[in-house]
């Protein structure tokens, strides 16, 4: 039976990554056996996979034609996930925004299309694609809170100044 790995885990990531390269060769790149890494994929399981290994295997799944770095990418999202104040916004709110700001985006990535040569088109395509992916992030907040995100703002000390003056 397979498990399943929650989105925006590790578990899921090295499950991801796996798929791409095998758990094997996962294994025999962190110095550990197949099995140790199957182990770090199992939410139940009192292992999990060290910073160092994650940053090989993102090497890894990037050499063998991933075009991005999974587990950086993961812990990227985390943070920002973590950082956001969604308080007092409700789901809907933010879904309607993000759903306003993912079109806007799609349009200026077809207007860049069309004017590949623009760097006016360019630069608003970019502008418009970084707030669908901001009210997007807002999104993922809001669905259960920070909540385990927030143990890593926390402990690097990235938590926003409360209003209160406290952090």
């Amino acid at each position: 039976m397979t498990k399943r790995r929650e989105p925006l885990t590790y578990e899921a990531t090295l499950t991801e990554v796996a798929a791409v390269i095998g758990w094997d060769t996962c294994g025999a790149i962190c110095g550990v056996s197949g099995r140790a890494v199957r182990l770090w994929s199992d939410h139940d399981c009192e292992t999990e996979i060290r910073m160092i290994d994650a940053e090989r295997l993102d090497r890894a799944f990037i050499e063998r034609g991933g075009g991005y770095a999974p587990f950086h990418r993961l812990m990227a999202l985390r943070l920002d996930i973590a950082a956001q104040d969604v308080a007092g916004q409700s789901l809907s709110e933010i879904a309607m925004g993000a759903a306003r700001e993912a079109g806007e985006a799609v349009a200026a990535m077809i207007k860049v299309s069309s004017q590949p040569d623009s760097p006016a088109a360019r630069r608003e395509a970019k502008k418009e694609v970084q707030e669908a992916i901001d009210m997007l992030t807002d999104g993922l907040a809001a669905i259960d809170g920070p909540g385990e995100f927030m143990s890593i703002v926390d402990h690097l000390g990235l938590r926003k100044a409360t209003t209160g003056g406290t952090q």
